[in-house]
């Protein structure tokens, strides 16, 4: 996986493309809102978002230690948490199939699949 921004990448991970843009400011805000949460806990989106996983407790004062955990991450990639939760966390998630021509119905402007 070629990771630019990994919360970013994380969040059309999860989304399988659904999210597009940082709802409620930030990339983790809108994974935490796609996954239903309705606002941050304790003031943090993380915690929200970690929360919505079914993460309840931070690993060692780390909410991003316990979210990477939730996925049976061990170590960080490249001196990140974040980068091997982006790496890592969608592994086994199918690729979308090809955007084809009269055959799908989501918005073309929100699409990233390939035409075939």
């Amino acid at each position: 996986m070629d990771i630019l921004n990994a919360t970013k990448d994380y969040a059309e991970c999860i989304s399988s493309g659904a999210i597009t843009e940082p709802t409620g400011g930030t990339w983790v805000s809108a994974a935490a809102l796609y996954l239903g949460a309705t606002g941050p806990i304790n003031g943090s989106w993380l915690q929200a978002l970690c929360v919505a996983e079914g993460v309840t407790a931070p690993v060692n004062g780390s909410w991003v230690i316990a979210l990477a955990n939730h996925y049976g991450i061990s170590q960080p990639k490249n001196n990140s948490w974040w980068y091997a939760i982006a790496d890592d966390a969608c592994n086994g998630i199918p690729t979308p199939p090809p955007f084809i021509w009269n055959l799908n119905t989501r918005n073309w402007e929100a699409e990233t699949r390939v035409w075939a």
